[in-house]
């Protein structure tokens, strides 16, 4: 028993570790937080901010110091942009999605090469790795809704690779431009000598996308790794056949439990984009929609009407222009209060939450035009 006892490993000290705690009281100051926001943002008080790419509104999402500046929204951002006359944004490719809502205008995109035209109500997705850049084809401004999904920050892919910038960006006053190898702008140096450039082309992910580009195991693929091999081939082949903009003239009107709807972008049908739903909904003069829940995050922008929204027991009213927040498994209904004309939004949805099984919805009650 000695000899044993000898040859025993001392005990190894054990640090505590409140990582559990802290984790929970994190997640209590956030639904906190998300409680005391509102659901509801009117568009006049959200001022009008420049990028590398373009002028825009952001409602929601990075480039607003903290989570939670405005609307309780983990998982993309919401922003307008605005296009002048026959003008166009930057141009610039990221691995974040990106869908767009064709507010007001008339124009086309070029996606990797490719035209792809758009008019009011239409919906242009952008893929993942996509070089994409906006023309507005008409004699007035065009404003596009649009948003990009935040899950690719906690994949790591989440940089922006600026090839162009916005054509009348605005240096901040006693700044100095910098200038690539091309002789392309790519920033700017501060009064503070601090320099400040925008995304650079990050030449070995493209030699790692380009280098994919095709079938890389001929016939049929004769292991799991063979399939795997197969994959980001097949992905992007997917993403180039699509059609990246949805004509809304084309899609038929649905009468749904939970009132008129248009789905623009689901995964019922072909699209590139794999993190978003997008769908238009018309509540009747006076009337109202259907009332569910879901865990999905959804956004809404009012195009026409008013009305107003009960969410999780409180009323949040809106008018035309203004933004609407429905947050993770919030039980919710939309009220047009005009007894004379309908009103009709567009929302974007978090499709993320569906492959983390928790998809689809909890029905609760019908809209009245609903005759099942």
């Amino acid at each position: 028993m000695e000899r044993q006892l000898e040859r025993r490993r001392e005990s190894e000290p054990i640090t505590f570790i409140r990582s559990s705690e802290d984790r929970w009281l994190r997640r209590e100051k956030e639904k906190q937080k998300a409680a005391e926001l509102p659901r509801v943002l009117k568009y006049d008080e959200i001022p009008w901010l420049q990028n590398a790419q373009t002028y825009l509104k952001r409602f929601c999402g990075p480039g607003l110091a903290e989570l939670f500046k405005h609307l309780p929204i983990y998982t993309f951002n919401l922003a307008e942009q605005i296009i002048a006359p026959k003008g166009h944004p930057g141009k610039h490719r990221h691995f974040q999605e990106a869908i767009f809502y064709i507010v007001e205008g008339e124009g086309y995109e070029i996606h990797d090469g490719v035209k792809y035209p758009w008019e009011t109500g239409d919906v242009m997705t952008v893929p993942t790795y996509c070089i994409h850049q906006h023309f507005n084809a008409s004699d007035k401004p065009a404003r596009l809704l649009f948003s990009v999904h935040l899950i690719f920050e906690y994949l790591g892919i989440w940089f922006t690779e600026q090839m162009e910038i916005h054509e009348n960006y605005r240096f901040p006053e006693g700044s100095q431009t910098l200038y690539g190898s091309k002789g392309e702008v790519v920033g700017y140096k501060t009064v503070d000598g601090v320099e400040l450039r925008f995304g650079a082309v990050d030449s070995e992910f493209e030699k790692l996308m380009e280098s994919r580009g095709g079938s890389q195991v001929h016939g049929e693929p004769r292991s799991i790794y063979e399939r795997y091999v197969n994959l980001l081939p097949e992905q992007m082949a997917w993403r180039r056949a699509v059609p990246h903009v949805v004509k809304s003239k084309d899609v038929p009107w649905e009468n749904t439990p939970m009132g008129r709807l248009k789905y623009l972008v689901h995964p019922f049908g072909p699209s590139p984009v794999n993190f978003y739903d997008c769908f238009v909904q018309e509540i009747p003069p006076g009337g109202r929609s259907g009332q569910h829940r879901h865990m999905s995050e959804e956004v809404h922008k009012i195009l026409d009407g008013k009305g107003y929204d009960i969410i999780d027991g409180k009323r949040w009213d809106w008018g035309k222009e203004d933004i609407v927040a429905i947050p993770v498994n919030a039980v919710h209904q939309h009220f047009n209060s005009d007894p004379h004309r309908p009103t009709r939004f567009v929302a974007f949805q978090s499709r993320v939450y569906h492959y983390a099984g928790h998809g689809g919805f909890q029905h609760i009650e019908n809209a009245p035009e609903w005759k099942g």
